[in-house]
């Protein structure tokens, strides 16, 4: 008898230790989860597109029960490339994410929403008023928080790793003035930087078809270049003086 109570304390203790409704999950046990579904993101979104990882965050509070609070958390994936390929960019997710296209109440037109595990809604949209730019978006839903903010999601840009953007602000003799590093599990890496210029660089394609970035144009417009050089991406957005730069590292 004393031994089946013990079993039966085991098994409840396992039980009750394995999450099984996301809110037993915080937004760090929610992470790699998040992750995955983007870097599949990545993996749809194939050659002649270029990808900008942005930083895992929170995005809100929220309500767990009546007495305990909760919080909100996304990550997102720009992808930049030409119309036809990006319009087919959710068609290429995982059949197991059982896609849908909904009517996005934000921007209008549609957008696809799917769920990449039952605790996780991905939303895939055009950009509004922005052709050749889709945003992928991962949402965890409401989460306990166990401390905010995270500090392994806020890793600082080595010397290293600002090297592309600094390059690109040099042309422009651009004042550095932000930098943010944001990676996925898979290897995926981008360093994102601002800077101040020192009159307007509208139109941009003016100083970059006289000094380009060196690797292969994907698209363009008057305030943003979009590069491929061996396999990493640049992009390169202008909005009066300010500057700013996303230098991305593919998944391994």
């Amino acid at each position: 008898m004393a031994l089946w109570a013990v079993v039966l304390v085991a098994l409840a203790f396992a039980a009750a230790s394995r999450p099984t409704v996301k809110q037993q999950q915080s937004p760090a046990a929610a992470r790699p989860s998040v992750q995955a579904a983007l870097a599949s993101v990545l993996a749809a979104a194939g050659p002649d597109t270029v990808t900008a990882v942005g930083p895992y965050r929170q995005v809100g509070t929220c309500s767990l029960t009546a007495a305990r609070r909760g919080v909100e958390w996304s990550q997102v994936v720009d992808v930049y490339g030409p119309t036809a390929r990006l319009a087919g960019l959710a068609d290429r997710l995982p059949a197991r994410y059982q896609a849908k296209s909904e009517l996005s109440f934000t921007g209008g037109g549609r957008m696809t929403v799917a769920h990449p595990s039952p605790f996780l809604k991905l939303t895939v949209r055009a950009a509004e008023k922005d052709p050749g730019h889709v945003i992928a978006t991962v949402d965890t839903g409401c989460r306990p928080t166990t401390g905010n903010p995270y500090p392994a999601f806020l890793a600082a840009a080595s010397d290293r790793e600002r090297g592309t953007a600094k390059r690109v602000f040099g042309l422009f003799d651009a004042t550095p003035r932000t930098w943010q590093r944001a990676e996925l599990g898979c290897g995926a890496r981008t360093v994102t930087a601002t800077a101040t210029a020192p009159s307007s660089l509208a139109p941009l394609g003016r100083a970059l078809d006289a000094h380009p970035p060196a690797g292969r144009l994907i698209t363009h417009n008057d305030s943003r270049y979009v590069y491929l050089d061996h396999g990493r991406g640049l992009v390169v957005a202008a909005d009066g003086d300010r500057l700013a730069v996303t230098a991305t590292t593919p998944c391994r």
